[in-house]
């Protein structure tokens, strides 16, 4: 009877707790973006944060220190660097009369040209009706930001309570254990290293396409440099090519343009191609993958998930989609054989 009775009590805290689950589960799903960012920002920043908290040796301290110094610049680049790729994006397709590609960017096109050709002011005077959704606009933005910097912060301060925690709780189960060691191991590589890799590789990359814009002859030039090097960041992910499918083809492109105007002189491209091969293409290579990347993921498969997690989700795909390609890797390649193995056994 008593054994029942437990069983019971068994049943009510199980249902007791999926229903907390699901709760906590839809309000969280309402900052999956900026939750999946926080995240991000807590494997970007986390080498930072434990070489800085080995010398101040106060986790607060050193966490707020990591996520100013270096978290906050880190989301202000890509979001700068997100603002103009979008407005290159528009003017690219639109010099290429691509007009079906546009509609997917008008929404976030509207908006840029909204902020950066009105401002506020100008938005003030022309539509008041739009006031609302502009102040609503940046306290959602707000809330994100807090959500983020929050969530990163706890992480930073507390992820060895929540290893501790975890290992405590399934102790009896070392194959869990081991399955999210190795996701964290995993997702280390993509956000710290890949990402870094991607990021500098096209911070340079922009830095050298406006320099030689700058001395290019009258008549040419690198169009859309920021464009130009947001694909060449990207770019570095794909094994053995790289920065080459863009580099090359667009080299081939200056080279047309020189011939067929006959009047631009034929040194700019070159200069271009001899300057990227050596800046862009071979430097991030020796100085900045051979440190900060490792690892045994797929590059192709974690490109191919960055472009199909910005298509399924939106703006903040680009950071849910490596949790659910490293947690389903695996997932397939460790539980599931075991599972298996388990009902093999059982039958």
């Amino acid at each position: 009877m008593s054994s029942l009775t437990g069983g019971h009590k068994s049943v009510v805290w199980i249902l007791i707790g999926v229903l907390l689950t699901v709760v906590v589960s839809l309000i969280l799903y309402s900052f999956i973006g900026a939750l999946v960012v926080g995240v991000f920002l807590y494997y970007a920043t986390r080498p930072i944060y434990r070489w800085v908290d080995q010398r101040t040796g106060h986790p607060d301290l050193s966490a707020v220190i990591t996520l100013l110094t270096v978290g906050l610049p880190v989301l202000l680049i890509l979001a700068y660097a997100a603002f103009i790729g979008i407005r290159e994006v528009d003017q690219f397709f639109a010099v290429a009369d691509l007009g079906q590609p546009r509609t997917v960017l008008e929404p976030y096109v509207d908006l840029v040209s909204e902020n950066s050709e009105q401002g506020v002011l100008g938005v003030l005077r022309n539509n008041l009706a739009r006031v609302g959704g502009f102040a609503a606009g940046v306290m959602t933005w707000l809330l994100r930001l807090f959500v983020i910097f929050t969530l990163a912060f706890y992480l930073l301060r507390d992820d060895h309570k929540i290893e501790r925690w975890f290992r405590r709780c399934f102790e009896n189960q070392p194959s869990a254990v081991t399955f999210m060691e190795q996701v964290d191991d995993d997702l280390t590589t993509i956000y710290t290293g890949n990402l870094i890799t991607i990021g500098a590789s096209g911070i340079l990359a922009v830095i050298v396409y406006y320099g030689l814009d700058l001395v290019a002859p009258a008549g040419t030039g690198v169009q859309f440099p920021i464009l130009l090097g947001l694909l060449t960041g990207v770019a570095t992910l794909i094994p053995s090519v790289g920065t080459k499918l863009v580099y090359f083809p667009y080299t081939g492109y200056l080279v047309w343009q020189s011939v067929s105007s006959g009047e631009t002189p034929l040194w700019f491209p070159v200069v271009f191609f001899l300057v990227t091969v050596v800046v862009v293409d071979t430097v991030p290579d020796i100085f900045i993958r051979s440190y900060v990347s490792k690892g045994e993921l797929n590059m192709g498969l974690i490109l191919l998930m960055y472009v199909l997690g910005a298509v399924a989700f939106g703006w903040y795909g680009v950071f849910v989609a490596p949790i659910v390609l490293v947690v389903f890797i695996h997932f397939v390649r460790d539980i599931l054989p075991v599972l298996l193995g388990s009902e093999a056994m059982t039958t």
